[in-house]
């Protein structure tokens, strides 16, 4: 993977989608990725009007979606035992070090894994 690529948390989509600044700087220009689970994740919130689920397809239109494989659920169940993530939030770290690319989250809670090559953003 280059340098352009980096892979997206699901409250990073959302954030982007609200027109927050630092994830437009982050993101634009970018090779993005999200995991399976950030992609059942999006299409499963039951509050998006008609026009949000336009939004939200013509946006995954443009990223590429990356489907678990073994490495990711045995990093995955690794880093639920070690860190106490959830599991879907362990899928999508793992997710990220199998690509080898930056992760991109709003959360905390990922500090823990030290594998992991994040890019910190905040609300503002």
């Amino acid at each position: 993977m280059n340098g352009n690529n980096i892979l997206l948390d699901t409250n990073t989509v959302v954030y982007h989608l609200s027109g927050n600044q630092q994830a437009k700087l982050i993101i634009d220009n970018r090779v993005v990725f999200i995991s399976a689970i950030t992609y059942a994740e999006l299409l499963a919130n039951k509050n998006l009007s008609s026009d949000d689920k336009k939004i939200l397809d013509d946006y995954l239109s443009f990223v590429h979606i990356i489907h678990t494989n073994d490495f990711i659920c045995e990093r995955a169940a690794y880093i639920r035992i070690k860190n106490k993530l959830k599991l879907p939030d362990a899928i999508i770290a793992a997710t990220s070090i199998f690509l080898g690319i930056p992760f991109v989250t709003f959360d905390d809670g990922f500090f823990s894994i030290k594998e992991l090559q994040i890019i910190k953003l905040s609300v503002q």
